[in-house]
């Protein structure tokens, strides 16, 4: 071989171990396909995917802080009416039974309320649940009683408005766990 014809097989070496680094980089540094972006959750999809059954809310607190969760997302997202309907047997996992057996058409109810809201431009932008220490607690007819203060602000238009609730949860005995047996609006030295 001659001095020309290795020149030229050197060169044509390096040129195809410059085109092979060039495609590594290349491969490394590419975007991911659509196909393995993150999947983005609303925070509809998230509630519907709450196991409440399985996973209930360990303190009346945080059976609250649910409550008001799905009710931000009902007011506030876009959602079908079966998502609606899902998020309502959402909440009737949280509810008392005694409040749901004082319940007429609870599914269709709610979404007329739903609905009545989102035509009529309100949201809930927040919600401010008592903390633990001062949440009272009690026994009546028998039963463990919590009553947490909420406060929950809602926005129409430009305008806001907070209003304080005073839930009243019964502890389950069978399950240990605290469901919602109503509410009220109250006063701040309720």
């Amino acid at each position: 071989m001659t001095k020309t014809g290795v020149q030229k097989g050197l060169i044509l070496i390096l040129l195809a171990a410059a085109i092979a680094v060039a495609v590594y980089f290349g491969y490394l540094n590419r975007k991911p396909s659509s196909s393995e972006d993150p999947v983005t959750v609303t925070e509809v999809q998230d509630i519907l995917l709450l196991d409440l059954e399985n996973h209930y809310p360990p303190t009346a607190r945080e059976t609250v802080m649910n409550f008001c969760r799905i009710y931000k997302a009902l007011y506030g997202e876009t959602a079908t009416a079966d998502q609606i309907a899902a998020m309502g047997d959402q909440l009737l996992v949280l509810y008392d039974q005694e409040l749901i057996d004082h319940q007429f058409d609870y599914q269709g109810s709610l979404l007329q309320e739903v609905n009545r809201k989102k035509a009529d431009g309100y949201t809930i932008t927040n919600y401010h649940v008592q903390s633990a220490e001062e949440i009272e607690t009690g026994y009546v007819e028998g039963h463990d009683i919590s009553y947490v203060k909420c406060m929950i602000t809602m926005r129409k238009g430009s305008q806001l408005n907070a209003t304080n609730y005073l839930f009243v949860l019964r502890l389950e005995e069978s399950s240990g766990r605290w469901k919602i047996y109503g509410w009220t609006p109250a006063s701040d030295d309720a």
